[in-house]
């Protein structure tokens, strides 16, 4: 039994006590909350309550956190363009690096929620962003920017990271999700040919097209390519 099932079962409160929270707070975000009440939030996942959780503390803190890892990576790499630097962050703020960092700090173990073990695979990243948005409204920026280096940025090596293969195809759809920007990829077959021709189109703008061995060959070559030349910063 996990332990929020296990509370649940003993009719206890869902939540850490005050102390409890701002001893965990101290020690893995490096503050300490001034309002209670908004963390408390940013760990309560929708499952709990329609109207008391962290949706739009997690749209919040999506946002602040992609703002503070991309001046992060801007000072520390001053020798990668945009194309790198934007392909770093993503590979930071993903929900599995996420889930992972959030995980390893223990975050989990805070969150209320039905049915924790089984059907929410993001929860514990979705927390995450919660709490950078809580802090955010509770500390101010310069606060928040500190303890998302200590409580996400220094539990990463850059280094390793950078060095992972990164499906850019992934990363271009979540950009267009996140910016409104309608990305679509329109291919087929090639008659009397082993290739697979793909063209990429943003908001129905063509960028490029290319002519691969596959499907999934082309569309990622061609997301790379945009990233990489920075289309998308230009629409």
């Amino acid at each position: 039994m996990s332990r929020l099932k296990s509370i649940f079962a003993s009719g206890k409160s869902a939540f850490a006590t005050k102390d409890e929270l701002a001893t965990y707070f101290i020690a893995h975000f490096g503050v300490k909350p001034k309002k209670i009440e908004l963390y408390k939030q940013a760990l309560t996942h929708k499952s709990i309550s329609a109207d008391f959780n962290n949706e739009r503390l997690e749209y919040l803190g999506d946002t602040i956190l992609s703002g503070i890892v991309s001046s992060y990576l801007y000072k520390k790499f001053p020798e990668k363009d945009e194309g790198g630097l934007t392909v770093l962050t993503s590979k930071i703020v993903t929900r599995d690096k996420l889930n992972e960092i959030g995980s390893l700090i223990q975050l989990n173990e805070h969150i209320v929620a039905v049915e924790f073990q089984r059907g929410y695979k993001n929860i514990v990243g979705n927390a995450f962003e919660a709490v950078i948005g809580a802090i955010f409204l509770d500390q101010g920026f310069d606060k928040t920017a500190k303890s998302v280096y200590r409580s996400l940025l220094r539990h990463i090596d850059l280094m390793e990271l950078d060095k992972t293969k990164t499906n850019f195809k992934s990363v271009l759809i979540v950009w267009g999700q996140k910016t409104n920007n309608q990305v679509v990829f329109k291919g087929k077959k090639l008659p009397e040919s082993s290739k697979y021709k793909s063209t990429l189109y943003i908001n129905s703008k063509k960028i490029s097209s290319t002519a691969k061995d596959s499907k999934k060959e082309a569309e990622l070559h061609l997301a790379e390519k945009a990233l990489k030349s920075m289309f998308v910063d230009e629409l």
